[in-house]
């Protein structure tokens, strides 16, 4: 099986939260895409994938909240540069 961090991802336009497993080997870029997809067949309404989607750190106390993650790293390297951890909280933008 594949390793995965749990995400807590925050769609920017409602704040609603949504708990993802997202694979280490995939780059910040795939992997907001991949959830972008995901999200806009969850809630059509509220979301649509535009392709150009980011992930930005907003987890409340952080010094980092507010960055947007580099979209050419990888989940594994965030990771291990302390940016990512299971259950951070990133928004959708």
């Amino acid at each position: 099986m594949k390793e995965k961090i749990e995400l807590q991802v925050v769609l920017a336009p409602t704040h609603a939260a949504y708990t993802f497993r997202v694979p280490l080997d995939l780059t910040a870029a795939e992997a907001a895409a991949l959830i972008s997809r995901l999200l806009e067949r969850q809630e059509p309404a509220l979301w649509r994938s535009t392709g150009k989607e980011d992930l930005m750190l907003c987890d409340p106390g952080s010094d980092d909240a507010g960055e947007l993650l580099n979209p050419n790293e990888t989940v594994r390297a965030l990771r291990a540069f302390g940016l990512l951890a299971d259950g951070t909280r990133v928004a959708l933008v």
